[in-house]
C-alpha cells in the first residue's frame, strides 16, 4: 500500500471513530484499591512528574514501573501489575512525561529516560537499597535507555520493547503517523497525551543494550505481539552483555495486553531471582 493510500485509510479510521474510542478508553480514571500515596518529583530537565507509591516499606527493594504509549499510572492493567508487585516490594508507578498528570511532552522514548531516572532517585530517597525498573513498550525503551546512560539501578526488565525506531506493522505505522503529523498530534492531545513536534533521533534500544551490563537485563516478549515481532527482543538480547535473559511467552500479546495475575506473580519471582543472583555474584 502506498503512503498516500495508507494515510487516507488512517483518516478514514479516525472518521469512523475507532481511534477516538481508543483515546476515550485511555482517558478513563481508575484509583488504586490498595493503600497508596501520591508523590511528585522533577526530571533533570525540569519536567514535573506525578506518581503513586504503594506496597511495602519494610523491604530493601523498590520496583519502578513505566507504562506504555497512551498509558497512565492507574490504567487497569498497569494497576493490576503494580498492586500485584506491591505484595513483595515497594512500588513506584508514575505517568511518563506528556501523559496523565505529568507535565512535559512525550518524545517517544528519548527524554523519558530522565523520567525513569527521577523516579529511581525518589525511591532511593525513601530508603530503598535496591531498585529494579520495569517498563513496557514505550516504558521499555525508557528503562533500557536510562540504565545504559545512568547505570543507577540493580536490574532492568523491558517488556515488548522495539529494537529500532519504527516498524512495518499497521499499529506501529499508525503511531508513527500520530507522532509525525499535526493532525495526529492534535488527535492524541484530545486523549490527554501531549506529543513533542520534533524528533531527536536518539540511539535505539538495540544500540544501547550493550552498555547496560553488568546490570542484569531481562527481556520479555510475547509470541503474539502485533506491534513488534519476537525478533525485536532477540536483537536486543544479542546486543546485550551478561547477565541477561530472554523470555518469549506464548499467548502473550503486546505490553499490558499480557498483564494478568499469573504474569504478575511470575514477574515478582523473576525480580526476586534477579536480585538473588546479584547477591551471589557479589559474594563470590
Amino acid at each position: 500500500m502506498g503512503k498516500v493510500a495508507e494515510e487516507r485509510d488512517l483518516h478514514k479510521e479516525i472518521a469512523t471513530g475507532n481511534t477516538l474510542r481508543w483515546i476515550e478508553r485511555a482517558r478513563a480514571q481508575h484509583k488504586y484499591a490498595t493503600r497508596h500515596v501520591q508523590f511528585w518529583c522533577d526530571a533533570s530537565d525540569g519536567v514535573r512528574l506525578a506518581g503513586t507509591m504503594l506496597g511495602r516499606t519494610d523491604v530493601s527493594t523498590a520496583v519502578v514501573v513505566a507504562h506504555g504509549f497512551m498509558g497512565y499510572r492507574a490504567k487497569p492493567k498497569i494497576r493490576l501489575l503494580a498492586e500485584g508487585l506491591a505484595a513483595d516490594y515497594g512500588v513506584f508507578v508514575f505517568d511518563l512525561r506528556g501523559h496523565g498528570e505529568s507535565g512535559g511532552l512525550c518524545t517517544g522514548g528519548d527524554a523519558e529516560a530522565l523520567d525513569v531516572q527521577a523516579v529511581v532517585a525518589a525511591a532511593r530517597e525513601r530508603g530503598y537499597k535496591n531498585v529494579v525498573t520495569v517498563g513496557a513498550s514505550l516504558g521499555g525503551i525508557a528503562v533500557i535507555r536510562e540504565a545504559a546512560l545512568y547505570r543507577d539501578v540493580e536490574g532492568v526488565i523491558a517488556i515488548s520493547t522495539p529494537a529500532v525506531w519504527g516498524g512495518t506493522s499497521k499499529p506501529v505505522r499508525r503511531i508513527t503517523w500520530l507522532f509525525a503529523t499535526k493532525v495526529g498530534r492534535k488527535l492524541v492531545g484530545y486523549g490527554g497525551v501531549q506529543l513533542a513536534d520534533a524528533w531527536a533521533d536518539p540511539e535505539p534500544p538495540v544500540a544501547l543494550a550493550g552498555r547496560i551490563a553488568p546490570i542484569p537485563l531481562l527481556l520479555i516478549h510475547g509470541e503474539d505481539d502485533h506491534y513488534f515481532p519476537p525478533e525485536s527482543a532477540e536483537q536486543i538480547f544479542a546486543a546485550a552483555g551478561e547477565p541477561k535473559r530472554l523470555l518469549i511467552l506464548p499467548g502473550f500479546g503486546h505490553a499490558e495486553d499480557g498483564f494478568t495475575p499469573a504474569f504478575t506473580e511470575r514477574l515478582g519471582k523473576e525480580i526476586g531471582s534477579m536480585l538473588a543472583d546479584l547477591t551471589d555474584r557479589a559474594e563470590q
